[in-house]
């Protein structure tokens, strides 16, 4: 299998990353917060990244990764999370401005420490924990 999320790409370094906003809510009562229902449930996810360029080689992306968990059978709110994660970046060899292979390369460093910080977020606040899957960052558009 091939690690999508591997950064080969020494083009850019990682000079800072922090969370910069981070929302968890869990409305559930304690009677409802179980098993069944956690696990029967619907996952709406949403990415998005946003690019920011500075002078003398530096830009900074924020991730923002939003889902909702409801329950299949009463489309009742079971929790949501949002996160804004924020990376800035050197960028050490430049042949030619390439805003797309920065994005990529910057979110295959931040995606990790996401990845993580949901999966904790949700297993100590939900329940559960909700495992991410790698994204393929190379289907990214701009």
């Amino acid at each position: 299998m091939n690690n999508v999320n591997l950064n080969n790409d020494n083009n850019i370094k990682l000079l800072k990353n922090f969370i910069k906003d981070l929302s968890f809510e869990n409305p559930q009562k304690i009677n409802e917060n179980n098993i069944f229902n956690n696990s029967n449930s619907d996952l709406n996810i949403n990415m998005n990244v946003f690019y920011r360029p500075y002078n003398n080689n530096l830009f900074s992306l924020l991730l923002r990764y939003t889902f909702d968990c409801s329950s299949k059978e009463n489309k009742k709110n079971l929790f949501n999370l949002e996160l804004d994660y924020y990376g800035f970046f050197e960028i050490l060899k430049q042949k030619n401005y390439d805003q797309e292979g920065f994005t990529k390369s910057g979110l295959k460093m931040l995606f990790p420490f996401v990845k993580e910080i949901v999966e904790d977020i949700t297993r100590k606040g939900a329940g559960m924990a909700v495992s991410l899957n790698e994204v393929d960052f190379n289907l990214i558009k701009n």
